[in-house]
């Protein structure tokens, strides 16, 4: 509708609003008829609706995503951006005038690499078998590779579910990112790899 000064004056919407009504006294009637099961089960599901907690998206950031193992008795793991590979090595020559974790060495993807037995290294208990699978560890290329009583699985691991390890795991501590609460060793792949120990210089071999 059109005012005397030229402007144009809203008409309100007195259809929609009756419309509305209606509609909010039928649902009235409707709870009115509702027995007191029917009542309860209703709050049931709005209380649930209320209580519900909307899901959060996990943030892949909090994760590492480790391949779980085995040396002797004790449980292990390492993040799998360090592991290249689980094979059975085909010959190992072994490696004279050399420590006994050093298994000895073997051609894996046309590099010669050292195979360690490293819960012997680490003085952990039990045995590892020395026809195990091995772990071919390294970034790019082979660079070691570890024996392994048993591969378990790969699984991801909260970053806030690690913790620090414990003093009594003596020189071991050196090589871990920390442990979880089931007692874990979650094994540091840079620092590892890094070792000094298990690292030999092919250039002084035969």
């Amino acid at each position: 509708m059109m005012m005397s000064d030229g402007t144009r004056k809203e008409t309100f919407d007195w259809a929609g609003v009756k419309t509305r009504l209606a509609r909010a006294q039928e649902s009235l009637r409707s709870a009115e008829n509702l027995n007191e099961t029917q009542i309860k089960a209703l709050m049931a599901e709005r209380a649930r609706q209320l209580a519900r907690i909307p899901d959060r998206a996990i943030d892949t950031s909090e994760l590492i995503e480790v391949v779980r193992f085995r040396l002797g008795s004790e449980e292990a793991a390492i993040e799998t951006r360090f592991v290249l590979a689980l094979m059975q090595p085909q010959s190992i020559t072994p490696i004279p005038e050399t420590d006994d974790f050093f298994v000895g060495l073997t051609n894996l993807r046309g590099e010669i690499t050292a195979i360690i037995d490293l819960g012997c290294f680490l003085g952990l208990s039990g045995e590892t078998r020395r026809d195990a699978q091995v772990l071919v560890l390294g970034t790019e290329k082979p660079e070691c590779a570890i024996l392994v009583n048993d591969l378990q699985h790969v699984t991801t691991i909260r970053k806030q579910d690690i913790r620090q390890p414990s003093g009594g795991l003596g020189s071991v501590v050196d090589l871990l990112v920390g442990c979880t609460a089931d007692a874990i060793m979650i094994f540091d792949g840079d620092a590892l790899l890094r070792c000094d120990r298990i690292y030999i210089d092919q250039n002084d071999q035969p």
